[in-house]
């Protein structure tokens, strides 16, 4: 089983370093986008309110270290709060500005145990005009797949992923990002692979989730 947690974080942090210069120009360009702006920092801030719904006044773990990147020591305080060893939810703020929102994810998850849904907020170092990458992620398990779906907080469809054995014990490995899922995909969609990962996914859209619940 793949550890999507893990996934997430490279999705974030690779824009970071060490191409931190292109994802500035990205985030100078946002600035005009007045709406994209506002629909990406309400769902950081609605991202941060689930969280705090989900773990003020709980009985929960909380493990607290301080972490950076090659160019930017020490950046920020991380809190990861945690349920009998399930990962709830992990928030990192500015070191230097304890009030400030770096990073948020959380973890919703089924009467099994398995994570349903999780939500992911990134700002860049220094930038805090919006942020630079947003998660929403609906996951799907059959048999000994694992499958999930996100999209950005715009309600684009940005990634698709699934792992794990089929119901004939072949080792299915897929992942479709932005390019592959937008130009011409109809022979990975298409594919009996792909069926058996994604067919049952109902979640096509974004829609009400874009609120996170």
């Amino acid at each position: 089983m793949f550890n999507f947690t893990a996934l997430h974080k490279i999705l974030t942090f690779i824009i970071i370093i060490p191409f931190l210069s292109s994802a500035v120009f990205a985030v100078e360009s946002m600035k005009g986008d007045n709406i994209h702006v506002r629909v990406w920092n309400k769902f950081a801030n609605d991202s941060l309110s689930l969280h705090k719904k989900l773990t003020e006044g709980k009985n929960l773990e909380v493990k607290t270290s301080i972490g950076g990147y090659a160019n930017v020591k020490n950046f920020y305080i991380e809190q990861q709060y945690l349920d009998k060893g399930k990962l709830i939810s992990q928030v990192q703020w500015e070191k230097d500005d304890p009030t400030t929102l770096h990073t948020i994810e959380v973890y919703l998850y089924d009467n099994k145990g398995r994570v349903a849904r999780d939500f992911m907020a990134a700002y860049l170092p220094f930038y805090h005009n919006a942020p630079t990458q947003t998660l929403i992620s609906f996951h799907y398990y059959t048999g000994n797949l694992h499958a999930f779906r996100s999209f950005d907080a715009s309600g684009d469809k940005v990634l698709e992923r699934c792992s794990g054995e089929n119901e004939t014990g072949q080792i299915v490995n897929l992942i479709l990002d932005e390019d592959d899922l937008y130009n011409d995909p109809d022979e990975i969609i298409g594919s009996k692979e792909y069926n058996s990962c994604f067919s049952a996914l109902k979640q096509k859209t974004l829609g009400k989730y874009i609120i996170p619940q």
